[in-house]
C-alpha cells in the first residue's frame, strides 16, 4: 500500500504538469502552479510566510480557501519551492490534516511498513514530480556511469537542492546507484534505484573505505568519483569495487554520496533483475 499511494502521487503530478502545459523548467513557478492546481480544484490558494513552530510549511484548509503557510525559517529558493509543491501535494491528493503535535513529523525514507499509506512520503513524491518533471529530466538519468553530476545538472536547471535532485536520479535511474546523505558518520537517509536491491540502513555507520568517510577522517572529499571496496557501503564477502562520487558541506558537517554498481559487478553482490 505504501508504494502505491506514492505511485499514485507521482501519477498525479504527472498529470498535472501535462494540464498545466509545463513543457520547459522556466513555467515551472511554483507559487503560480499552486494558485492555478487552487483553481482547478475549486479553491482560492494563497501562500504566505510565518512562523512555524518545528515545521517548514503547513496547509490550511477552509471552506472556500486554502492556505500554504511557509515558515519565515526557509530562506533558500529551492527550500521553499519544495515545500510549496509538498503542500500542494497533500491538497491535491486529499491527504486527511495532521494533528498540531504531528506537523513537521516526515516519515524517513523507508521508515514506514508497506502495508501503511505514508501521506509525507507521498506529497514528497507529488513535489519531485512536479518541480523535476519526468517527461524533462528522465533522459539525464537514463545514462552511465552515474555520478552527482546529472544532479547538479537538475539542480541548476530546475532550482532545486541537490539533495533533492540526487533523490530524483535514484528514482529515475536506469543504472544501479543510490544517493545516501550522512551527517555525524552515520546514514540518514538514502534514496535507491530500482535495481539497487540492497538497502542501505538508516543510522549505519560510515565505513573506512568510503569516500564519504574521508571527510569525517580528513576534513574534505574528493571532487571526482572514485572507486571504493564494495564492503565499505555492503554487508559482503565479495573483493569487488563500486563507484562512489560524494560532495560535502563543511558547514552542516554532512556528505552526500551517490553510489553506483557496475553491471559486471551486479551479480557478485546479488543485484541481478
Amino acid at each position: 500500500m505504501r508504494q502505491a499511494g506514492i505511485w499514485n502521487a507521482r501519477r498525479a503530478a504527472r498529470a498535472y504538469v501535462i494540464r498545466l502545459g509545463i513543457t520547459t523548467p522556466s513555467q515551472i513557478r511554483i507559487e503560480a502552479i499552486a494558485k492555478r492546481v487552487g483553481a482547478l480544484v475549486g479553491l482560492k490558494l494563497r501562500v504566505v510566510d510565518g512562523p512555524l513552530d518545528g515545521a517548514d510549511s503547513q496547509l490550511v484548509r477552509l471552506p472556500a480557501e486554502a492556505v500554504i503557510i511557509v515558515s519565515t525559517r526557509i530562506r533558500d529558493p529551492a527550500s521553499r519551492k519544495f515545500v510549496i509543491a509538498h503542500e500542494l501535494g497533500h491538497l491535491v491528493l486529499d491527504h486527511p490534516s495532521l494533528p498540531p503535535h504531528k506537523i513537521g513529523e516526515a516519515g524517513s525514507v523507508g521508515s514506514m511498513p508497506d502495508h501503511l499509506r505514508d501521506f509525507e512520503a507521498e506529497a514528497n513524491a507529488f513535489a519531485s514530480e512536479l518541480t523535476m518533471p519526468y517527461s524533462l529530466v528522465r533522459k539525464w538519468c537514463e545514462m552511465a556511469p552515474v555520478s552527482l553530476d546529472v544532479a547538479s545538472r537538475i539542480a541548476k536547471t530546475f532550482g532545486m537542492s541537490i539533495l533533492a535532485s540526487a533523490i530524483r536520479v535514484a528514482e529515475l535511474s536506469t543504472e544501479r546507484c543510490a544517493a545516501v546523505f550522512s551527517s555525524q558518520r552515520r546514514v540518514v537517509w538514502s534514496a535507491e534505484s530500482a535495481l539497487f536491491t540492497i538497502r542501505i540502513e538508516r543510522d549505519r555507520p560510515i565505513a573506512d573505505g568510503s569516500i564519504a568517510a574521508r571527510f569525517w577522517d580528513q576534513g574534505a572529499v574528493d571532487a571526482r568519483a572514485g572507486r571504493v571496496p564494495a564492503r565499505a557501503w555492503f554487508e559482503t564477502g565479495a573483493n569487488i569495487q563500486i563507484v562512489e562520487h560524494a560532495i560535502a558541506s563543511q558547514e552542516f558537517g554532512t556528505v552526500l554520496s551517490m553510489l553506483w554498481v557496475p553491471e559486471e559487478h551486479a551479480r557478485a553482490l546479488g543485484m541481478t533483475a
